[in-house]
């Protein structure tokens, strides 16, 4: 019997240190060292470690045991902590004078037509898409061009708007092709400096050109002097991620403003938020996550003024 009693103590004492590594982890992930890009896989989906916690939490209650409660406690409230201010929404007044739209359509999307229409049918003032082929491409021209008449396209990137663009650059970011652009967007209100892109992947030990371009982009919107600044596009990075924070030192990424973590890959089940819009110099008044429409993401759009 005593020896039984150690065993139960002893795996008690596990599962509770268990729980409290992973409320740890949730701290201090940026102070574990990047491997072939494992830590960026596991920042991207950090909010699901709240799920063992629970697992460990009902194993603690039907165990009766002390030491797994003290654990998931701790954990649990880590979690809320670092989390909760995220996916509680934070209503904006007034009404946006300028919205935008971002969408990685899919290249091998069968009916890239229904998905560029679903962002149409939002009435934004901007519509920006990545991972645009040949085919798609054509396709996005001949349903957007006549409501969107002004529009700029690099490589797999374009971006289709009601209102006149101007000073069009195209982006390598520290790649050698263009996966990114920068346009501005002529408004009543005076103009806005625009920035679409689609990051590099982010596999194991597939990392070094997507942090490349990260880095390259914290740069370029550091040295940009422009008052008024939105970037847009498919990151390949969660906002948790180490390589893609560097970017809120120069830009903000505005609070949702509906419940959740708004993710957006994959779009049947959405496990992380890849796809983001970040701005300088504008108030946000609507910031949100759309419905799946035929691509694997789901699409962002931000209203500003």
């Amino acid at each position: 019997m005593p020896a039984l009693r150690l065993t139960r103590l002893l795996g008690d004492a596990f599962l509770g240190a268990l729980a409290l590594a992973i409320g740890a982890l949730l701290l201090w992930h940026r102070a574990i060292p990047d491997t072939g890009g494992v830590m960026g896989l596991v920042e991207s989906v950090l909010p699901w470690f709240g799920l063992p916690v629970v697992v460990l939490g009902i194993v603690g209650i039907a165990r009766r045991s002390a030491f797994i409660g003290i654990g998931v406690m701790a954990s649990v409230v880590i979690w809320l902590a670092v989390f909760l201010p995220r996916i509680v929404p934070h209503a904006a007044d007034g009404t946006p004078e300028f919205t935008v739209v971002s969408q990685n359509i899919n290249a091998d999307n069968t009916d890239p037509r229904r998905t560029i229409e679903a962002l149409e049918a939002q009435h934004p003032q901007v519509i920006a898409l990545q991972e645009l082929t040949a085919s798609s491409a054509q396709i996005a021209s001949a349903t957007l061009d006549a409501r969107y008449p002004h529009h700029y396209l690099v490589g797999t990137v374009g971006v289709w708007s009601t209102l006149p663009l101007a000073h069009e650059q195209s982006l390598t970011l520290g790649l050698g092709w263009k996966r990114a652009l920068r346009v501005d967007v002529q408004t009543g209100a005076g103009d806005i400096r625009l920035y679409a892109l689609h990051a590099a992947s982010l596999r194991p030990g597939e990392f070094v050109q997507r942090d490349t371009m990260l880095r390259t982009l914290a740069s370029t919107l550091r040295a940009d002097g422009s008052k008024r600044l939105i970037a847009v596009g498919d990151f390949n990075a969660a906002s948790t991620d180490r390589a893609f924070t560097q970017l809120l030192n120069t830009v903000h990424e505005p609070d949702l403003t509906g419940w959740g973590f708004g993710f957006t890959w994959p779009a049947t089940l959405p496990i992380a938020r890849v796809d983001h819009v970040l701005e300088r110099g504008l108030d946000v008044v609507e910031n949100r996550t759309l419905p799946g429409s035929g691509s694997d993401h789901r699409a962002v759009e931000a209203g500003v003024r």
